[in-house]
């Protein structure tokens, strides 16, 4: 994905030339430069490697372990009877192994190894080896029992990590709309500075046919100046469709990124998409189908009422009293080397004292030497005498605990059933609110579509109005004043069809991308159809609602013919 991410840069930055050049993007181009190293995209992928670690680390918590332990210690302590020693010396070597149950318990096993040396008299085995073996295993029965808790606590780290990636996707989706505002936005403001740049040509030609007429004495000196004055107010106009211009382009430029913001800045944007000039097909009923089935905001309100599910499924089962389970098996051997001493003990008897001492009596002593220990071995006896299974032990117990009252416990299940019933509701809510919005949407695509066609005829029909005012000011039969309106009218009816084409190729896309999951509305451009005079204009493009009998009104070298041929129809 990185290396995919680099190529995609590479090849966009290559064509990018010089400060100061231009840049030409399609949209799809500036989607993709605004994705790349977004760092909202970067934190909501972040956000997705933290749900991925935290589902590890949940896991993890069933992983076995393996555990090595090893002690040595060594002691001299002087004693009044050296017969118990006055030196000892341990050590040992344990390994140990387990792993949580899915059920909540745990189970281990233990293989412990220990030698012991000692100079004590009484110690027969010396050195001697101590080998045991055990298993052990523990299970909650009621509380904290009686569930797969693992499957449980995995799946709710599941549902963390499908939302954040739902997250991820609809912010790339949210970027990609803006940057599709944007562009298109920039769209329009070119559209309209070339209308603006038309509209300037217009004056400019209407100044050089007043100056004609002022010479001709068909119109006063007063309307060169009208005409003049419009043509600096045209200018003006164009002005503030360069500044309206630079501020779409800078609106874009915020939403890409380059290596250097002084790269960007330098850089003029040439948009090469031209938005879409035909209907846009889809089947109504099966986009209902999959953007209710795909929305992201569904999908991760589903997924939270799952997981809330499991935490109410799992608060209930703390309501149970506790009742726990645990046994112990273990089987051990020893072997050591037999070293048997000679002790003297006393016997209990009185005899004579042999000694010429001031004692007639003593007490008598008896030699008494020790057999020989039959666990006479090394370490590997122990081991095998272990294996013999001969010295078992065991142990199985159970542990009651019964709170009285349990009002925490209850309380916590009260608050998880509560929030799972508020999370329930606030689906079903999401769901009704959706499905108006995607209705909204659809009346909203429907509507810039016929908004579009409207504005469209409009301005058609504005540059008939326009074009037949033109010619008969070039006549003489009509007054500058109804000129610039009716050009004011046209070059407003273009900039409403091109406002009307912009939102509707939005709409398109709003569309596509509630298909993906990703569901936004938008508003419906209002396109003005006041101020067009359409009185002149009648279905066959003649004119109309002239005065009768203008025939004699005509100027020199017009006659009825002419404007015949032009589409005007004189009583």
């Amino acid at each position: 994905m990185r290396l995919k991410r680099v190529l995609v840069t590479a090849l966009l930055l290559f064509s990018v030339p010089a400060f100061g050049g231009e840049l030409r993007l399609s949209l799809r181009q500036a989607i993709e430069l605004a994705l790349i190293n977004n760092p909202e995209l970067r934190s909501s992928r972040l956000d997705l490697e933290i749900s991925q670690a935290s589902l590890i680390q949940t896991r993890a918590n069933y992983d076995p372990y393996f555990q090595v332990s090893s002690n040595f210690s060594h002691s001299e302590q002087p004693t009044s009877q050296p017969a118990f020693g006055t030196e000892n010396e341990n050590m040992s070597v344990n390994f140990s192994t387990g792993a949580s149950t899915p059920s909540g318990g745990n189970v281990s096993i233990d293989f412990q190894n220990q030698q012991q040396k000692s100079n004590s008299s009484f110690v027969t085995l010396n050195p001697s080896w101590n080998v045991n073996l055990g298993l052990n295993f523990s299970q909650p029965i009621l509380k904290g029992g009686l569930m797969d808790w693992r499957k449980d606590e995995i799946k709710k780290k599941m549902n963390d990590y499908a939302q954040s990636e739902i997250s991820l996707k609809a912010k790339a989706l949210e970027i990609a709309s803006r940057v599709e505002d944007a562009y298109w936005s920039l769209v329009r403001a070119n559209l309209e500075y070339e209308i603006s740049q038309k509209s300037l040509e217009r004056s400019e030609s209407m100044v050089k046919l007043t100056e004609a007429q002022v010479r001709n004495g068909i119109s006063p000196q007063v309307a060169l100046l009208q005409s003049q004055s419009n043509r600096e107010g045209v200018r003006a106009s164009l002005y503030q469709g360069e500044a309206a211009l630079r501020k779409a382009e800078n609106n874009l430029k915020q939403l890409l990124y380059f290596e250097t913001e002084e790269e960007l800045l330098l850089s003029k944007i040439i948009p090469t998409d031209q938005p879409r000039v035909e209907q846009y097909q889809f089947e109504r009923a099966k986009f209902l189908e999959n953007a209710m089935l795909k929305n992201y905001t569904m999908e991760q309100m589903r997924l939270n009422t799952d997981s809330m599910k499991i935490s109410s499924r799992q608060s209930r089962n703390q309501l149970f009293p506790q009742l726990d389970f645990n046994s112990g098996f273990s089987i051990a051997g020893l072997a050591g080397d037999s070293k048997p001493s000679t002790q003297l003990i006393q016997t209990g008897f009185v005899i004579p004292n042999p000694f010429p001492t001031p004692q007639p009596y003593m007490l008598e002593y008896s030699t008494l030497t020790q057999a020989e220990s039959d666990q006479e071995g090394d370490y590997f006896d122990a081991v095998s005498r272990l294996l013999d299974g001969n010295n078992l032990s065991y142990q199985v117990g159970l542990t009651f605990k019964i709170p009285i009252g349990n009002r925490s416990a209850q309380s916590q299940a009260r608050m998880s059933e509560y929030n799972l019933q508020k999370t329930e509701l606030e689906l079903a809510r999401q769901r009704r609110m959706i499905r108006f919005n995607l209705d909204s949407l659809l009346a909203d695509f429907e509507s810039t579509y016929k908004a579009w066609q409207a504005s469209k005829l409009a301005r058609e029909l504005a540059d008939k109005s326009y074009q037949i005012e033109k010619r008969k000011y070039e006549l003489g039969m009509s007054t500058q004043y109804q000129l610039l309106d009716q050009e004011q009218q046209f070059k407003e009816a273009g900039k409403n069809e091109i406002s009307a084409l912009i939102e509707y190729n939005k709409s398109i896309g709003r569309i596509k991308r509630a298909e993906q999951g990703y569901l936004e509305t938008g508003g419906i451009p209002s396109v003005s159809m006041t101020g067009i005079n359409l009185s002149g204009i009648s279905s066959s493009s003649a004119l109309k609602g002239l005065p009768s009998n203008l025939s004699g009104m005509l100027p020199s070298g017009v006659d009825v013919n002419m404007l015949k041929g032009l589409g005007i129809n004189i009583p």
